[in-house]
């Protein structure tokens, strides 16, 4: 048996209204990123041409994708998008086991996108830009619970009750607040740059409990025993907020029919402050025999936890070059946007550390078992590129049509976290995902309305599951785990998301 849980502004607008704006914003967002760069959605129409807008017409996220493009504008605007809905489906088969899988769908509200594009009047050739978007936005939680009779315990007749419980939750929210600006550099060429400070708060826990107890209609067997119970326990829980700070630096070239833009990212520079910090690992089992000797292997709890200025974060994210390009036809109503983009390699580093307490382990502990480092999280990220395409045209000069397609491909995908073992690591589902985008926008009394859905779909097989509870075993000296089963590559996850856009965009004039 299985059971699964799961906007009108004045022309007048003034620094004070802007604060309230990201004050009111802020508490809508939504928890939760996968181990992907491409994920992110601003609801705005840099999002309906698959971010391929490096080279031109990012429009109010030019801060992110290419700051030199802020000095496109040619009037004040302040995009507000208030976004729709979301609905997502993970499917991990055999994720606990052979024919156990992990389930979990949501419906939520996609993250707002706030900025303030400004055209100085006293310097013609200067644009500025304020902004809060959210940069990455993930959430996946579960529970499985297994209720059988089985003969597990080799030293003990008849058959035992087993029963496993494992719950799994991990939300991932990264959010940026940045300023940029960008000068023009004669009629063709302008450069830009922005700073953000980037704001990511992580909530990652997993638990699993098993026993193995005897079952009370063989109590005759073992007269003398009323109750036998044998147990392993394994949870982790990870919490922190991280803030750091980065730049970007961006170039554009103009011609009458294309333009090409360059944009540099740098890593996160510098921990400015973390808080929050909850740091748990335990781990333990007990009556637990040998099954092919019969002998009692020790019992032993392996447990510690840390918080607040013991627990040193250290939350990379990596450098980065943009290539784009846009071309539109000799009648400029339609036009073709091309994006490719390099993240460079994080190498494994201890991501979450801390001084573990003497009184870590409390029985005898085998050699090889993991006890070192006890409360280290480690991550890491292979180089990656992704690639955008975007398509508008122009019906109207009150209506466009805008498509695109990306590829967002996994950072950790068959990548080798030596010299940190991969129990270390926070447990998370690894896939490549794809995302088809279209919608339209509409201009009404000088504004610009957006609507419009994305389709993602994403499917990875072969990889190794959490944990095997199909198929236990008393002790299993390839995991060195004890009531569970050797762990195989037969996990196949699938994700399907359906999202839908709504946004707006003020124009202001000079």
């Amino acid at each position: 048996m299985k059971r699964t849980q799961q906007i009108i502004f004045t022309k007048s607008i003034t620094t004070q209204k802007i604060v309230y704006l990201l004050v009111v914003l802020f508490p809508l967002l939504v928890s939760g990123q996968s181990d992907n760069y491409w994920s992110r959605n601003f609801n705005e129409e840099s999002s309906l041409l698959s971010g391929a807008v490096v080279g031109g017409g990012a429009g109010a996220s030019a801060i992110f994708y290419n700051p030199a493009s802020i000095a496109e504008i040619t009037e004040s605007k302040l995009s507000l998008n208030a976004s729709l809905f979301s609905y997502e489906i993970l499917n991990a088969k055999n994720a606990w086991g052979d024919g156990i899988d992990f389930y979990d769908y949501r419906g939520y509200v996609i993250p707002r996108f706030f900025s303030y594009m400004i055209k100085l009047k006293n310097m013609p050739g200067w644009s500025i830009e304020i902004a809060f978007l959210n940069n990455a936005n993930f959430l996946t939680e579960s529970a499985n619970y297994i209720d059988k009779n089985i003969d597990i315990l080799t030293h003990l007749p008849g058959t035992e009750r087993y029963t496993a419980f494992v719950k799994y939750s991990n939300k991932l929210r990264d959010d940026w607040f940045g300023l940029g600006a960008s000068r023009m550099l004669g009629d063709k060429l302008s450069i830009g740059s922005s700073f953000f400070v980037s704001a990511k708060s992580y909530d990652y826990s997993y638990f699993m409990d098993i026993d193995a107890a005897i079952n009370p209609q063989d109590n005759n067997l073992l007269p003398e025993v009323s109750y036998f119970s044998a147990s392993y326990t394994e949870q982790e829980y990870l919490k922190f907020n991280d803030y750091r700070v980065l730049w970007k630096l961006g170039f554009l070239y103009k011609e009458d029919q294309f333009s090409i833009g360059l944009n540099f990212t740098t890593p996160s520079l510098g921990n400015i402050y973390s808080d929050g910090k909850r740091l748990l690992r335990k781990r333990s089992q007990s009556n637990i025999s040998d099954p092919e000797t019969g002998d009692e292997i020790p019992n032993y709890l392996i447990s510690d936890y840390k918080e607040k200025k013991e627990v040193h974060v250290n939350s990379k994210s990596p450098m980065s070059v943009a290539v784009g390009i846009t071309w539109h036809n000799p009648g400029n109503n339609k036009t073709l946007y091309g994006t490719i983009e390099y993240f460079a390699k994080i190498d494994p580093y201890r991501m979450v550390e801390t001084n573990e307490s003497e009184s870590l382990a409390v029985g005898t502990i085998f050699e090889d078992i993991d006890n070192q480092e006890w409360l280290t999280f480690t991550n890491g990220a292979k180089p990656v590129f992704n690639a955008g395409i975007g398509y508008r045209w122009v019906i109207s000069k009150t209506l466009m049509i805008l498509s695109g397609f990306r590829t967002d491909f996994s950072y950790t995908k068959n990548f080798d976290f030596n010299p940190y073992a991969q129990s270390k690591t926070i447990k998370s589902f690894v896939l490549d995902k794809y995302h088809i985008t279209s919608g339209l926008t509409i201009r009404f009394l000088g504004h610009d309305f957006l609507t419009g859905v994305q389709y993602t779909i994403g499917h990875e097989k072969g990889q190794k599951q959490f944990v095997n509870l199909s198929d236990p075993v008393e002790f299993n000296y390839t995991e060195m785990k004890a009531l569970q089963g050797t762990r195989t590559n037969s996990m196949k996850t699938t994700l399907n998301a359906v999202s839908l856009y709504f946004g707006a965009t003020f124009n202001f004039g000079e």
